[in-house]
């Protein structure tokens, strides 16, 4: 089980202040200690369209030379649409990202079955219009049909390159939990496509039982997974998610039971990465804060999850001894 970071957390719509460029984001995630980085692929970032052959290379160099491992390349993509015209560009788009994992020699392209994106409002993102309106409204129940072959193309491109397609379990209306999304893969009946299973986007209780039965049932499928959150020190001085603040108030309003995923994970033996990313407005005292915010934050989770994970490593040996 590794520890990454995704550079959606840094591309400057979360907060005051500038982007960082991929190369410098993989000089920032090496300085703070994780373990691989997650590109996403929209400007200024890994956008496939701004990366010359030369600038794969030297990206892959730098990778190298920080002996930083690039565990995902992920474009944010709605497969979904009716409208040929859409749904042909936004293939044609992944075929680029899944292109561009293999020229940078990242093992897997993370993919949405809907994602609608987000809206950006002085510079700073958010999720408001474009979740709270429902693009197709009068094909809540047709628009899979789009999906799947989409994804057999995209599935066989991947495999044909060597990469691994992986959809997160998270878009309106085709992949909502755990059991949509294994079941859509076992629809696409691919060997190259596979789960990104997020814990913190179920739209069921997450509880411990939650978690364990998430990880379960996905298994050997699969091969990626991210943290969100905000974060706090507790009395004691340990790193705990924070009870409220906008993660909690904007969306569930309860705690991620990510110690108990972080314990399944390990009992399953993945070997795959979690991947942290900050990926809503940062606000501080009712405004929107600046990178330094986030800055803390990323500190934090690095610390809560290495955490976790030695104390699920720790189980899992046990519970493998006592077996």
């Amino acid at each position: 089980m590794k520890i990454g970071i995704y550079s959606i957390t840094y591309r400057g719509v979360w907060y005051k202040g500038e982007a960082l460029d991929v190369f410098q984001m993989a000089r920032l995630a090496k300085s703070q200690g994780w373990e691989g980085l997650e590109l996403d692929t929209e400007r200024p970032h890994a956008a496939p369209m701004d990366l010359r052959a030369d600038d794969r290379k030297r990206l892959c160099d730098l990778a190298g030379e920080l002996g930083l491992p690039l565990s995902a390349v992920s474009p944010n993509c709605d497969l979904s649409s009716p409208v040929p015209s859409r749904q042909e560009a936004v293939i044609c788009y992944v075929r680029e990202c899944i292109k561009l994992a293999h020229d940078l020699g990242a093992p897997i392209c993370k993919i949405f079955a809907a994602w609608r994106g987000i809206t950006l409002h002085d510079g700073i993102g958010s999720y408001d219009l474009t979740y709270a309106h429902d693009p197709y409204p009068f094909w809540k129940e047709g628009r899979r049909r789009f999906v799947v072959p989409a994804i057999r193309e995209l599935a066989q491109v991947a495999g044909d390159l060597g990469i691994v397609l992986a959809i997160q379990n998270h878009g309106p209306d085709i992949v909502n939990n755990y059991r949509d999304t294994l079941a859509l893969i076992e629809e696409v009946g691919s060997p190259h496509f596979k789960a990104c299973m997020d814990i913190n986007i179920e739209d069921e209780p997450e509880s411990e039982a939650r978690a364990r039965e998430m990880a379960r049932a996905a298994g050997k499928l699969q091969v990626h997974s991210h943290v969100n959150g905000e974060f706090v020190r507790d009395a004691q001085g340990r790193v705990v998610l924070a009870g409220a603040g906008y993660f909690d108030q904007k969306f569930w309003g309860r705690k991620v039971a990510y110690p108990a995923y972080f314990d399944a994970l390990a009992a399953a033996g993945y070997e795959g990465y979690l991947d942290w990313e900050f990926c809503h407005p940062a606000m501080e005292n009712g405004k929107v804060a600046g990178i330094e915010y986030v800055h803390n934050q990323t500190r934090l989770a690095l610390e809560y999850m290495k955490t976790l994970r030695a104390n699920a490593l720790a189980k899992a040996a046990q519970g493998r001894e006592g077996a």
